[in-house]
């Protein structure tokens, strides 16, 4: 009977030891994403510099989804509005300098170079247009039809 107490015993304490050891492994990563987009830009890196806004659409040549973003993107055009699209690997230099490390990503930029909106992936039209018209770079409803979709 003493033996068997005794087994017992070793047992739990086995499976405590283990059970202890496991619990102190290496916690999961995070599930978000480590590269964030940017959030301050050198307007001088791109097209006109002076102009109030900048949409920069970062690409590959090889990416399906970059195709369709930049569709929706060219519609876009505004007095007040670069649009340009800087593309891998033609661009790398700027892809590396602002760590655009999925494509297609969207920023929207002021003069300053401070990005005001951005996205990675396919923005939905809806968020596009709701972006631009928060920032006043499309007039609100002011008997004005804009039109990109």
């Amino acid at each position: 009977m003493l033996l068997t107490v005794t087994l017992v015993v070793l047992i739990g304490l086995t499976a405590f030891g283990v059970s202890s050891l496991a619990n102190k492994r290496r916690p999961d990563g995070p599930s978000v994403p480590r590269s964030v987009l940017p959030h301050q830009l050198d307007r001088a890196d791109f097209l006109d510099p002076e102009c109030e806004w900048a949409l920069l659409l970062f690409t590959s040549d090889s990416c399906e989804a970059c195709e369709i973003a930049s569709a929706q993107v060219s519609k876009v055009s505004q007095s007040n509005l670069i649009v340009q699209s800087i593309e891998f690997p033609e661009m790398e230099v700027l892809h590396k300098k602002y760590a655009i490390h999925s494509v297609p990503s969207l920023l929207l930029a002021d003069r300053e170079g401070v990005v005001q909106w951005s996205f990675a992936g396919v923005p939905p039209i809806e968020a596009l247009i709701e972006a631009l018209t928060h920032l006043r770079i499309i007039p609100p409803e002011n008997g004005q039809i804009v039109d990109i979709s």
